[in-house]
């Protein structure tokens, strides 16, 4: 009787002891949370506010203080950067074909979970808005997910990720258009082409069968 007592308090207090460690890592989030005063979150919202007007401005030179030694961004086409020159290079390029400008702006609330109170995870959307040297305009939905660390006194950039819909990409779409305007020119210049070719041929045949 006395060993079953016991083998039921002992199952009893592993089973408090998990329901405790569950509670404790559930909240623990909200614990580090509470330890960041706003001041912190000022700080934050300012390098997310920095880094969005370097890539508007395609200012880079601006942000690279408040990046960390070991920063790496991933774009939206699955390529990874690690020095700013690297990514400048990257950005410059999306510029030297149909696009025009690219500006982005965040939407909707950004959720925040701090792993430590030196540690931010942010996650949001966002839109960019793609203008085409045609003419043309177009937007595009992005998520987003930024990885900061607290670093003397300054809230670095440690790791940025975009992600977007592949379905429904604006330079997607606008090369796909461009191929098929090019494909239908080929087609017509083909065809005209070939007509006059047609045209040259029977006037050349014609007057050597009148001379037969």
């Amino acid at each position: 009787m006395m060993k079953q007592r016991l083998a039921s308090i002992y199952k009893c207090t592993q089973l408090l002891w998990s329901v405790l460690l569950v509670l404790v890592i559930w909240n623990l989030p909200q614990y580090a949370l509470a330890d960041v005063n706003p001041q912190e979150i000022n700080a934050i919202i300012r390098t997310r506010d920095i880094a969005l007007q370097a890539l508007n401005t395609r200012d880079f030179s601006k942000i690279q203080p408040y990046l960390h030694p070991n920063f790496t961004i991933t774009t939206v086409d699955n390529q990874t950067f690690k020095t700013v020159p690297e990514f400048e290079k990257y950005w410059n390029q999306q510029f030297s074909s149909s696009i025009k400008d690219i500006k982005m702006q965040l939407t909707g609330d950004t959720l925040r979970t701090f792993l430590t109170p030196d540690i931010d995870v942010s996650s949001g959307e966002a839109i960019a808005s793609f203008s085409f040297k045609d003419g043309n305009a177009a937007d595009m939905a992005l998520r987003w997910t930024a990885v900061l660390q607290k670093l003397q006194d300054k809230w670095t950039i440690q790791s940025l990720h975009f992600s977007s819909n592949l379905l429904n990409n604006p330079v997607l779409n606008s090369a796909q258009q461009l191929g098929r305007i090019l494909a239908i020119a080929a087609g017509v210049g083909g065809f005209l082409v070939g007509v006059v070719t047609m045209l040259l041929l029977r006037r050349t045949i014609k007057p050597e069968t009148e001379r037969t």
